[in-house]
């Protein structure tokens, strides 16, 4: 019998069987567990640490909010869903917008803390490509360099601003240096 990480984990796999990461020849359950794993760093809860498993199922499966809690519960449900973005609206931009406007009247930290690992673990996964090609990395983000630094330094605003956790945010103003220059505070 699994645990319900492992349970996560186990449906996480079969939901993404087949996906690979856009910019590595690697499964996107792969994300999906660091981000789990980031967040293990900092809590026990098990259902925090499930919805971060599951943060981009909604998006990047055929699973909905109603399969996520049927299976895993409501909190875990919320999470997910608050973390998913609004794929019916065609443009990058205007869907980043307005994720994150929503982000701004979350005031569930698990949430910010697990959109935190999320970006993390996007911007560590492109790291050596980013090395090895410089800006030409965020083609295959959907966005020019200048909206993912706008996204990535919003999102690092809106999470300090509401008090992620400081190891999460360290290590992200870190990689924001890196792949921006100075953060703004």
């Amino acid at each position: 019998m699994y645990t319900k990480v492992e349970e996560a984990i186990h449906f996480m796999v079969r939901a993404y069987k087949g996906q690979k990461r856009k910019n590595e020849n690697i499964d996107i359950s792969f994300h999906s567990m660091i981000v789990g794993m980031m967040i293990r760093n900092i809590t026990y809860s098990e259902d925090v640490i499930v919805a971060a498993i599951l943060h981009d199922i909604i998006n990047d499966s055929t699973y909905g909010y109603e399969d996520i809690e049927e299976m895993f519960g409501t909190l875990v449900a919320d999470i997910v869903y608050d973390l998913s973005e609004n794929m019916s609206i065609p443009k990058w931009l205007d869907r980043k917008r307005d994720f994150l406007n929503r982000i701004k009247k979350n005031y569930d930290l698990n949430v910010i803390n697990i959109m935190i690992a999320d970006k993390i673990q996007n911007l560590v996964a492109d790291y050596e490509l980013f090395l090895d090609v410089g800006d030409k990395v965020w083609k295959s983000s959907g966005g020019s360099k200048d909206e993912n630094m706008w996204l990535y330094r919003e999102s690092y605003y809106i999470a300090k601003e509401k008090g992620a956790d400081q190891s999460l945010l360290d290590r992200y103003k870190k990689l924001l240096i890196i792949y921006f220059g100075d953060v703004d505070e």
